[in-house]
């Protein structure tokens, strides 16, 4: 009993000896500079891929006007009239119009390939007043458009976002 008592008083007797006063500000200010020149460090290198990644999600929607294009022409081939030289379709600006009695080829195919991709507006794409919108890449935000070029032939489509140095996207008919 005797010597279970004395490790007990020497046990105390350590713990009264450590000096528990936690971190002092010095070490914790250094801990917070390494930190901040890591996340500058890191940040620099990360950026440029995160607009990359932006840039490549603003294709795809430039791809999905593509698919429609092609979806739409075949929809419409025994109504569409003009099949000999290209017929260039700005798809925001050759939608028919409310009450239309009278379409040509491109409000048909403008007024289709809005019906299947689901952008309505051009603002859907990038609205530069409310800062919203499907294109969130720099370059996707200059877009002023979508064109789309049928060649008939050639047997393609050539689909381009308009005010932006976005690939084209070209697709077999």
């Amino acid at each position: 009993m005797k010597k279970i008592m004395e490790m007990l008083q020497n046990m105390k007797a350590k713990n009264e000896k450590k000096d528990n006063n936690g971190f002092s500000l010095v070490e914790l200010i250094i801990v917070i500079a390494i930190m901040a020149i890591l996340v500058g460090i890191v940040g620099t290198q990360v950026l440029p891929y995160i607009n990359k990644s932006k840039e490549a999600k603003d294709l795809q929607i430039i791809n999905s006007y593509s698919t429609a294009a092609v979806s739409a022409y075949s929809m419409l081939a025994g109504e569409i009239t003009e099949t000999t030289t290209p017929l260039e379709v700005d798809v925001y600006t050759d939608k028919s119009a409310a009450g239309a009695t009278t379409l040509t080829d491109k409000n048909k195919l403008a007024d289709k390939i809005i019906d299947l991709t689901g952008y309505v507006a051009k603002s859907d794409l990038w609205d530069a007043t409310s800062k919203k919108g499907k294109m969130t890449s720099k370059e996707g935000q200059k877009i002023t458009g979508i064109k789309i070029t049928y060649d008939f032939t050639n047997h393609t489509v050539t689909t381009e976002a308009l005010g932006t140095k976005l690939d084209k996207v070209k697709a077999d008919l």
